[in-house]
């Protein structure tokens, strides 16, 4: 499958995206291990020279994965597509998985692991996905937590596997030949993993802080093809639209608990959910939990306002043109609309639904998702 994405700026994007060869697809690592050798240690005959000599030709590369999915990108100008289209096949075939690259990597991988431990909203996070999604591969932070049982045969196996999975090839810019890197990919069919969310005991770390991080999830069953923009206005409302969502008012405004305060939809083809995070005095945890908890408990029962529908519906149309004014923003949609299986063209529908949306309609919807009153909470605080 070729996505592609006209553009006239000189200068072409080019992302091969692997499907089904994320973090929940391997080994707890080993995903995130194979794109730190792809973007640091380079090829077996040039090593990290390889990215000097795509430096000097004005190319840039990149890889990434998430629980989903792994993928690599390069960025160049529409003369060099030639050279830029080598360098990114010499990576993939001739990829730098050595003893050598493999201690190395190891121990950067090791150290970023453990400057995480710094980070608080990370901790938070990762203990909620822990607690929601127990005894699934989704419990455990794309990085990984324990790579020290790693090995080499482990990167080696996860890397020729790659080559036997599906590709969403998305060019942008410059319409181009993939031709030659479509056949190192065999395009077999797997099976895609879904977990459903567990209502978890709130989990509470102990640690020498200045303010409590509050992190919560609940399930949120949305169906895809009927309820995604009724999804939108209502978080929206809830906690997504910053200054005059339900959480900024009544968390930040009202009572001055924390900064910001917010609520999105997270909804990928492994899970569904609700969530949103806050910060705040350590005082003031308690009466902050129960806030959020009451918040979602009365936007379930009560529903929103026609005022709120007006200005929401104002916004997610007005700003929809900022929403596309870059090549990445549009490859990005028009990807989205494939990889989750919508109607072509959605998101350009999905303005109309919104704008033919009623009151009555998205109370509906809120009410009959019941589930997301099943919050789960995982916050960092002090003793």
């Amino acid at each position: 499958m070729v996505i592609f994405e006209q553009d006239n700026l000189g200068r072409t994007i080019l992302e091969i995206v692997i499907k089904n060869s994320g973090s929940i697809y391997a080994k707890e690592g080993v995903a995130y291990f194979l794109t730190h050798l792809l973007n640091t240690k380079g090829t077996l005959n040039k090593k990290e020279k390889i990215y000097s000599l795509m430096e000097e030709e004005a190319i840039e590369f990149h890889s990434s994965v998430n629980k989903e999915f792994l993928s690599v990108s390069i960025k160049f100008l529409n003369e060099k597509e030639s050279k830029a289209k080598k360098f990114l096949q010499e990576l993939l075939i001739n990829l730098n998985i050595s003893e050598d690259s493999f201690k190395k990597s190891k121990k950067e991988i090791f150290a970023k692991i453990q400057n995480k431990k710094n980070d608080n909203d990370y901790i938070a996070s990762k203990n909620l996905f822990k607690a929601i999604f127990k005894n699934t591969p989704l419990e455990k932070p794309t990085m990984g937590e324990d790579i020290e049982n790693l090995n080499l045969n482990d990167i080696k196996e996860f890397y020729k596997s790659i080559f036997e999975k599906e590709i969403i090839i998305v060019n942008g810019g410059e319409k181009t030949d993939t031709k030659e890197i479509e056949t190192l990919f065999k395009n077999t069919p797997s099976k895609e993993l879904f977990f459903s969310t567990k209502k978890s005991d709130n989990i509470k770390e102990i640690k020498n802080v200045e303010q409590s991080y509050i992190h919560f999830a609940s399930p949120f069953n949305v169906d895809y093809k009927t309820e995604l923009h009724l999804a939108k206005i209502a978080t929206f409302i809830l906690g997504a639209g910053g200054f005059g969502s339900r959480m900024m008012e009544e968390i930040r405004v009202k009572r001055g608990y924390a900064y910001s305060a917010y609520a999105t939809n997270s909804f990928k083809k492994s899970y569904k959910i609700l969530s949103g995070y806050l910060q705040t005095k350590l005082e003031n945890t308690k009466d902050a939990l129960s806030l959020v908890k009451e918040l979602i408990d009365s936007f379930h029962e009560k529903g929103i306002t026609q005022e709120e529908l007006t200005q929401a519906k104002q916004f997610l149309i007005g700003s929809e043109p900022l929403r596309n004014e870059t090549l990445s923003q549009r490859l990005l949609k028009k990807f989205n609309e494939h990889y989750l299986n919508l109607e072509e063209n959605y998101y350009e529908k999905e303005l109309k639904l919104i704008q033919n949306t009623t009151l009555d309609e998205v109370n509906a919807f809120i009410k009959k998702h019941k589930e997301i009153k099943d919050i789960t909470f995982s916050i960092v605080t002090k003793e």
